[in-house]
């Protein structure tokens, strides 16, 4: 590739790209224009080549194995690109040791790229900027990747052209001896609306995305500190219309107590305004994308909402529950889940005392003439206490 060739991907797209190609990508756009990078991916990409995404902050120690676990994959060729959210230790020390351990390998090189802390959502997107591959894979500096997962997923999404992004499951890296054997004979293809409703949780690291997928979604949240990833992967949902899941535990996460990529922003601010800022996020998303009235989008989000929209009010926060409430409302509804949203506004003008009495009556009232009865028929059945 010609040194030109490389500075025009490292640049990234830029706003003022050719008109064709920015109404393809109006909705990434309003997210590009959001982020202190100011700029997108190219829509280019080397064919084959996989991108491996390592967001990191002062963690020296834990990215020399997530190093290592990009490094041992046996899919070739490939970009371990580390993203430095503005590390004060050996970060940059470790990076260069592992670019001079592959500098032997022509199919596999070492980035390394560093800003001023700016949150992972920003790491992440720098990452996304300078990527040259076909296929994106991101990984977190304090996890590892199966040495086989590059290959079954790329394999995967190879073998089905419709999908524009593969997942697998994971595993606690305390409770890893070896890797389990994974299967490509059991993969399930399904719309991904299909897979949303069915609420499974898709973690950063468990799958592989298509370049022109991440193209289309645009960039991570950078005003999001909480809830960014989830944010982010619903986008994906709406922009591929189908996805492919691959049986088998190719990534493990660490749990450990070292500093987290999101410490500096997340000390002192309530979850439930990351929360709430996350789904009205996805809402407004939905909107863009002209999905309003799909019942395998709309119903799993507003139940997700509904148990917030009730811990707002019990918390008195009455502005976080009155945006939940108008959130929802930019959807299409039934008239049952009209008059909820109706009964929670009617709600938030009570002081926080009575809510909170009121609730708890209805929750008494709701045990002795739904709850008793429905535990006699189903016993050991769980049911959620702020479902209204």
């Amino acid at each position: 590739m010609s040194d030109k060739l490389c500075v025009v991907v490292s640049q990234g797209r830029s706003m003022n790209a050719p008109a064709e190609f920015e109404r393809e990508n109006s909705v990434a756009d309003k997210h590009i224009a959001r982020t202190r990078h100011g700029r997108w991916m190219n829509p280019g990409g080397e064919a084959g080549l996989a991108s491996i995404i390592i967001p990191t902050y002062n963690r020296a120690l834990l990215l020399d194995e997530a190093i290592a676990s990009a490094a041992a994959q046996t899919y070739r060729p490939l970009e371990i690109i580390v993203a430095d959210d503005g590390s004060t230790d050996d970060t940059a020390a470790v990076v260069e040791r592992w670019r001079q351990k592959l500098a032997g390998d022509p199919q596999a090189t070492v980035q390394y790229h560093h800003q001023p802390n700016a949150g992972v959502s920003s790491a992440r997107n720098m990452g996304l900027i300078a990527s040259r591959g076909e296929f994106i894979q991101f990984l977190d500096s304090d996890d590892i990747l199966n040495p086989e997962k590059l290959s079954f997923q790329i394999d995967c999404l190879r073998r089905h052209p419709e999908c524009g992004y593969v997942f697998s499951d994971w595993i606690r890296l305390q409770d890893l001896n070896t890797w389990p054997a994974a299967s490509t004979d059991e993969t399930a293809v399904t719309d991904s609306a299909e897979w949303f409703c069915n609420k499974k949780v898709i973690w950063t690291m468990v799958g592989v995305y298509r370049r022109e997928t991440c193209i289309k979604a645009g960039p991570y949240s950078e005003d999001m500190n909480a809830g960014e990833d989830k944010e982010y992967n619903f986008r994906v949902l709406l922009t591929t219309p189908k996805v492919a899941y691959l049986p088998g535990m190719l990534c493990a996460s660490r749990t450990h107590p070292g500093p987290r990529l999101t410490d500096s922003h997340k000390i002192g601010v309530n979850r439930l305004v990351f929360n709430t800022r996350m789904f009205r996020r996805m809402i407004e998303n939905a909107v863009d994308h002209g999905i309003l009235g799909d019942p395998r989008l709309v119903c799993p989000i507003v139940g997700l909402i509904t148990p917030m929209i009730i811990r707002a009010l019990e918390a008195g926060r009455r502005d976080v529950a009155l945006e939940l409430i108008e959130a929802c409302r930019m959807l299409h509804l039934g008239a049952f889940r009209r008059v909820k949203l109706a009964i929670y506004h009617a709600s938030s003008m009570l002081p926080q005392s009575w809510f909170c009495m009121v609730w708890d009556t209805w929750l008494k009232a709701r045990h002795v003439i739904f709850e008793f009865p429905y535990r006699r028929l189903f016993p050991g059945a769980v049911r959620d206490e702020y479902r209204f």
